[in-house]
C-alpha cells in the first residue's frame, strides 16, 4: 500500500473499532479487566475475519452496513456506561419505538454528523482504498481465517458448558452463560445481532403464549354480584423520593398531602426492571425474577380478575405498540388508546374515558397507564404547572444534553458546573410529579363522587437518574440500574364506603408500611384488595395480608433479562 492508501486505511479501521475502544473503558457490564481484554480481543478479531477474506474495499464496504449499529452503540455507551442491552434493541424496534424517535428528535443534529460521516467514509474508500487482498496468498488467508474462526467455535461451545469460571471473571448470576466468552455476545455489532435475535425469539413467545393460554384458567369461580371496584393506576418514570407525600421538601404534591389521612404509601416498594417494557408486562404477572418462566405460561391478573366475574378496561396514553400489554389489553371488555394522529395531550386526557367505565354497573377492575414524568419531562404539563424555575420548557434541550463535555471528572456546559444542569432537570421533572399530583387528586375525586366501594393503588413502574451522584446518570434503562430507578412509590386509596366494608384491609395496609418488597407482589396484591377467591393468593405476597413478607433483598433483572440484587 502506498502511504497515502496507509493512512486512510488506519483511520477507516480506527474508525470502525471506535465502538470497541470506546465500550473496553467506559462500559461498566463487562466488569473485570480479564473480561474487558476478551471484549477487545474479540473485536479486533471480528474485523479481522472479515478482512483477511475480503480485498480491502470490499471489507470497507461490508464494514459500512454496520455503521448504523456502530451509531447506537457509541449513545448507548455514552448515555448508560455499558454495551448496548437487549432491551435498548427491544424498546427502539419492538416495544416503544416512539420514546427512541422522541429523544432522537433532541438530537437531530446527531443524525446529521452520521450521514456526514457516512458520506465520507464511503467516498475514501471509493477514491482511495484499493480493491486487493490485505494478505495476498489464498493460503495465508485461509489460515488466519481459520484460526479467528476456531476462536469465535470455541467460545460459542465454552457458551454452553456449565463450569465454574476463574477467579478474574465475576461471580453473579449471569456469568454462567457469559464468562467463557463475554467479549463475544457484546463487541459491536454482533451484541445488536443477538438482541434482534432474541426479539425474533420474543415475538414466537409471545404466539406460543397466545396459543397456550387460550385454555389456561385461574380455577376462580364466576361470580358477578357486587359493585367493588379495584383501580391500578401506573405511574411512568416516577421515583420515590421526588413525592411531598413521602418526605420530599418540595411541594410536588401538595393535593395528595390534602389527602394524606386517606391515603397509606410505602416506603420501600422496588420495581423489578428500569424500563416499561419488562417492568409493567412483569408487575401483572405471577412471574418473579426467580421463576421468570411463569409469565409465558399464565394469564396477567386482569384476566384473573375476568375470570372472578369483574368487567376489565384498559385505559392508557402510552405503550401502544408493546406486544405483551396489547394481548392483555385486548382481552378486556373496554379499551382507550388516544387516537394516533392525536400528537399532543396530557394524562387528563383519560379522565373521560375513566369515568365513562366506572359509572357503569358491577364489579370492575381497570388498569390505567399514564405517561407521568416520562422524559421529556417538560412536555408532561401545561405552562400554568412551572412551579419550580428554570425548567426546559423555555430551553433547547440539545442545549442542555449534547454539549456537555467530560472536564476532570466533572460535566460542564459552557462553563457552568453540573450542579447548574440538575437543577433544571430536577425542576422540569419535579413539575411533572406536580402535575401528576393534580391528575392521581382528580382521578379521586371521579371515584369519590361514584359513591362505591374502590381500592386504587398507584406505582411508578421505575424510576429517573437526574445526575444524583458522582456517577452523573440519566434517564433510566440504565444496564444495571440506581436505586434512583428502581426505588419507587407505592400508595393506596380506599373510598369510604370500600372502608366500611373491608375495615380489616387498611390496618393490614397500614401495618405494612415499612416492610420491604417488589412489584412483583402486586399480582396478589390486587386480588386481595379485590377478595377474589383465588385458591394460590400468596398472603406472604400481599401488600393488605398481614402476612406479608419484607424481603431482605430484592431482585430485579438488568437490560438483558438476568437476574440481579438491586441497589438499595
Amino acid at each position: 500500500m502506498k502511504r497515502r492508501e496507509i493512512i486512510v486505511f488506519a483511520a477507516l479501521l480506527l474508525f470502525l473499532l471506535l465502538p470497541t475502544l470506546m465500550g473496553t473503558f467506559m462500559a461498566g457490564d463487562l466488569g473485570t479487566a480479564g473480561i474487558r481484554i476478551l471484549y477487545l480481543l474479540s473485536g479486533l478479531l471480528f474485523y479481522a475475519f472479515f478482512l483477511v477474506l475480503n480485498t480491502r474495499k470490499s471489507f470497507f464496504y461490508i464494514m459500512a452496513l454496520t455503521l448504523f449499529f456502530s451509531a447506537v452503540e457509541i449513545v448507548h455507551l455514552i448515555i448508560n456506561h455499558a454495551t448496548t442491552s437487549l432491551l435498548f434493541v427491544y424498546t427502539i424496534i419492538a416495544s416503544e419505538p416512539g420514546e427512541f424517535l422522541e429523544l432522537l428528535s433532541t438530537y437531530w443534529w446527531v443524525v446529521v454528523v452520521f450521514f456526514g460521516i457516512w458520506w465520507v467514509y464511503y467516498h475514501l474508500v471509493k477514491r482511495v482504498i484499493r480493491d486487493e487482498y490485505l494478505l495476498p496468498e489464498r493460503r495465508w488467508r485461509y489460515t488466519a481465517a481459520g484460526v479467528i474462526g476456531a476462536y469465535f467455535l470455541a467460545g460459542i461451545l465454552a457458551l454452553h458448558f456449565n463450569h465454574t469460571p476463574p477467579r478474574w471473571l465475576p461471580q453473579n448470576k449471569e456469568d454462567v452463560r457469559t464468562t467463557a466468552f463475554v467479549g463475544m455476545e457484546k463487541i459491536s455489532p454482533v451484541n445488536i445481532g443477538l438482541a434482534a435475535y432474541h426479539i425474533i425469539d420474543i415475538g414466537m413467545q409471545i404466539h406460543r403464549q397466545q396459543e397456550t393460554l387460550q385454555n389456561y384458567t385461574f380455577g376462580i369461580k364466576t361470580d358477578y354480584s357486587g359493585d367493588d371496584i379495584v383501580i391500578l393506576l401506573l405511574g411512568e418514570t416516577s421515583r420515590y423520593d421526588h413525592w411531598q407525600l413521602n418526605g420530599y421538601e418540595r411541594e410536588t404534591s401538595p393535593r395528595l398531602m390534602a389527602r394524606s389521612d386517606e391515603i397509606v404509601s410505602f416506603d420501600s416498594c422496588y420495581t423489578i426492571a428500569n424500563l416499561t417494557t419488562v417492568s409493567v408486562p412483569f408487575l401483572l404477572s405471577p412471574a418473579t425474577p426467580e421463576q421468570p418462566q411463569r409469565f409465558y405460561t399464565e394469564k396477567s391478573v386482569v384476566e384473573a380478575f375476568q375470570e372472578a366475574g369483574w368487567h376489565t378496561a384498559w385505559i392508557a396514553d402510552q405503550s401502544f405498540g408493546n406486544p405483551f400489554l396489547q394481548r392483555i389489553s385486548s382481552t378486556c371488555d373496554y379499551c382507550f388508546y388516544p387516537p394516533k394522529n392525536q400528537l399532543t395531550f396530557f394524562d387528563t386526557i383519560l379522565l373521560a374515558p375513566m369515568n365513562h367505565f366506572v359509572n357503569q354497573s358491577g364489579k370492575q377492575m381497570l388498569v390505567i397507564h399514564s405517561l407521568g414524568c416520562h422524559f421529556k419531562y417538560s412536555s408532561r404539563y401545561p405552562d400554568e404547572y412551572c412551579k419550580f424555575q428554570p425548567d426546559m420548557k423555555d430551553l433547547n434541550v440539545r442545549d442542555l444534553i449534547s454539549d456537555m463535555n467530560q472536564d476532570e471528572g466533572r460535566l460542564i456546559r459552557d462553563g457552568k458546573a453540573i450542579n447548574e444542569l440538575r437543577s433544571i432537570l430536577i425542576n422540569s421533572y419535579d413539575n411533572a410529579i406536580l402535575y401528576t399530583d393534580y391528575f392521581i387528586d382528580t382521578v379521586l375525586t371521579c371515584l369519590e363522587r361514584t359513591g362505591r366501594s374502590i381500592a386504587l393503588v398507584y406505582v411508578g413502574d421505575h424510576g429517573e437518574n437526574l445526575l444524583d451522584d458522582e456517577r452523573n446518570m440519566f434517564l433510566h434503562g440504565t444496564f444495571y440500574g440506581s436505586r434512583y430507578e428502581y426505588h419507587v412509590p407505592l400508595f393506596v386509596w380506599l373510598s369510604d364506603e370500600y372502608k366500611r366494608r373491608y375495615p380489616a384491609t387498611e390496618e393490614c395496609l397500614r401495618a405494612n408500611t415499612n416492610k420491604t418488597f417488589s412489584t412483583m407482589a402486586l399480582f396478589h396484591s390486587l386480588l386481595d384488595l379485590g377478595h377474589v377467591p383465588y385458591a394460590e393468593l400468596d398472603s406472604a405476597s400481599s401488600i393488605a395480608s398481614e402476612k406479608l413478607k419484607s424481603l431482605d433483598v430484592v431482585y430485579g433483572l438488568d437490560a438483558n433479562l438476568k437476574c440481579f440484587e438491586v441497589e438499595r
